[in-house]
């Protein structure tokens, strides 16, 4: 049901087979991939914490039905101290399809999210966003709610990597690439800036690459959208690398670069910190927000609304528009270590 795009008309069968099995198969958001995990999870579950005496039970979403296992995993075993990990807003955004479904089912969805959290002990985030709305529709909750920001393993980065020279400027993308419509949108525009760049400046084109490692989806329509127009020596794009092989390669590079769609303008992911911590200059392109206001007042690179990409991305590369990082900022926030201890401290204690 994940896969995208839908290119043969197998998987197109296949997706309308499943859009009509799966709402039968369960309640409330049945796009939700942990639809049919009850069972065998709670079992699992309650065959490990009855062996080893398990005192801590972490559920983390999205998916997020999950977590709504978590909490009856607690009516089991009341001793069990409960922490949920929230990743992604849950009913109040319409992530991962439950936009498009009824008042019924939505209804449904909200019965599971209170649920779980009116059961967890602790409910962590890394989007300060995320805890403020659940801190009011849930007013008796709220003193259980911590924000931990995403953390960086410093032994992930190795900072000894420099930039690769020899004359070429070097783009990358690692991670995945999300909304559909408006990422296709966004290469789109960038095909177009770098038609602008063959344009205004040809002598760059030999010194220009955009390596891009991109997960969690299929990248035929994006690789096609280049090789139509002769950019497949400058625009490449990888296999997915463990996240240790991906930092090295952004460590290596002159710029990464950040698509974000309209809907997560205020949600700041994992990329961040991580690209940060590096200290290559990160490109931000998306709808002024949070994301793009901690990009600039932190100096961790720049940030272009999508109309501005095809005017700014040539005088990036050529350098005239500089995008620069502050490599001496504080890190120790968000290093994992320290994080750790206060996971410890004030989560699990």
């Amino acid at each position: 049901m994940s896969k995208r795009p839908l290119l043969s008309l197998k998987d197109q069968v296949r997706y309308k087979l499943w859009s009509l099995v799966l709402p039968l198969l369960g309640k409330g958001n049945w796009l939700d991939a942990t639809l049919l995990w009850r069972r065998p999870l709670l079992a699992e579950a309650s065959k490990l914490i009855k062996q080893h005496g398990i005192r801590q039970v972490i559920a983390t979403g999205a998916p997020f039905r999950v977590l709504a296992y978590g909490a009856e995993l607690k009516q089991r075993f009341p001793q069990v101290r409960l922490v949920i990990d929230l990743r992604d807003e849950w009913t109040w955004a319409g992530h991962y399809g439950l936009g498009t479904m009824g008042p019924r089912r939505q209804e449904q969805e909200r019965n599971l999210e209170a649920t779980a959290i009116r059961t967890a002990d602790k409910v962590v985030s890394p989007h300060a966003k995320v805890l403020a709305h659940l801190e009011r529709a849930y007013p008796d909750s709220a003193r259980n709610c911590t924000l931990l920001p995403h953390a960086v393993d410093p032994d992930d980065v190795d900072l000894s990597i420099k930039p690769k020279t020899g004359g070429v400027f070097r783009m990358i993308y690692a991670g995945s690439l999300y909304g559909e419509k408006e990422a296709g949108h966004y290469f789109t525009k960038l095909m177009e800036a770098l038609e602008a760049l063959r344009q205004q400046r040809p002598e760059l084109i030999a010194h220009f690459r955009f390596d891009l490692y991109i997960t969690g989806r299929g990248t035929d329509w994006y690789q096609q959208q280049a090789a139509a127009r002769g950019w497949q020596e400058q625009v490449v794009f990888h296999a997915p690398l463990p996240p240790r092989e991906a930092l090295k390669q952004v460590r290596g590079s002159n710029l990464a670069v950040l698509f974000i769609p309209a809907v997560n303008k205020d949600i700041l992911g994992t990329k961040f910190q991580e690209i940060f911590y590096t200290g290559t200059p990160m490109l931000h392109i998306g709808e002024p927000g949070l994301v793009s206001r901690t990009i600039r007042e932190r100096r961790m690179g720049d940030s272009l609304r999508v109309e501005e990409l095809v005017a700014e991305l040539p005088r990036i590369i050529a350098g005239e528009r500089k995008v620069e990082c502050d490599r001496t900022a504080d890190h120790g926030a968000y290093l994992l270590p320290n994080l750790t201890d206060r996971l410890i401290n004030e989560v699990l204690t």
